[in-house]
């Protein structure tokens, strides 16, 4: 194989490894804000805030490289679709570690553990959404465009945790004025976990993209 061929297949590999550790990341986040809601971890919420900053940085990194990529390689076709996909789906990935930040703040607005414990649905929410994600994860490194479907119909099993988790609140805080505060604090969660939902939605379609050149979507980009 000619080194500059060599070179620029390393350059593509090594932009997917950094992609795939940025949404490791993300995960990491989530997991340790939704530790930190059950147990009222306050220092570790406040560790995922600051954490917040490096998950920042190694999205610019990754974008700056694809951009390098894209300059001085000028991929074209397949190539140039797995490229900029990886740009866009860092992207996702950014707003994700977001999500989890903002969990991290609510847990700080609660000052410990939410009366009563994490409803039940969102922590069915969790569990979808963190497998959610982990499977778009590794469809994209087997190149699996059948991940599109099969995460938005995991989708829909977290738009209806939500939608029960928002009934159950409103309910729990017309009984008991004391618990507006905090119940509002778990649909703000909740709202983070669907949204979370929405952006592993959006990188299978970045995947269906990569491998077949088209992306049957479902969702508007999230302005949330």
């Amino acid at each position: 194989m000619p080194p500059l061929r060599e070179h620029y297949l390393h350059q593509l590999a090594e932009l997917e490894r950094e992609w795939i550790a940025l949404g490791r990341m993300a995960d990491e986040a989530i997991r340790r804000a939704l530790w930190a809601l059950k147990h009222g971890a306050l220092e570790e919420a406040r560790a995922i805030v600051r954490r917040d900053e490096a998950i920042d940085d190694a999205t610019d990194a990754l974008v700056q490289h694809a951009i390098q990529i894209i300059a001085t390689q000028g991929p074209v076709a397949g190539d140039l679709r797995l490229v900029s996909s990886f740009m866009q789906a860092a992207g996702e990935l950014e707003r994700i570690a977001d999500y989890a930040k903002g969990i991290a703040t609510v847990v700080l607005r609660l000052g410990g553990p939410p009366p009563g414990g994490a409803p039940e649905a969102i922590e069915h929410m969790a569990a979808i959404t963190r497998r959610m994600l982990n499977n778009a994860l590794e469809a994209l490194a087997a190149r699996d465009p059948t991940i599109n479907l099969r995460l938005k119909q995991e989708d829909e099993a977290v738009d209806i945790a939500y939608a029960q988790l928002f009934d159950a609140q409103i309910e729990r805080m017309e009984r008991d004025p004391a618990m507006v505060r905090p119940g509002t604090f778990l649909l703000w969660i909740g709202h983070n976990l669907e949204r979370i939902g929405d952006r592993a939605t959006n990188i299978g379609e970045y995947v269906e993209y990569i491998v077949r050149g088209v992306k049957s979507s479902r969702h508007d980009a999230p302005s949330g």
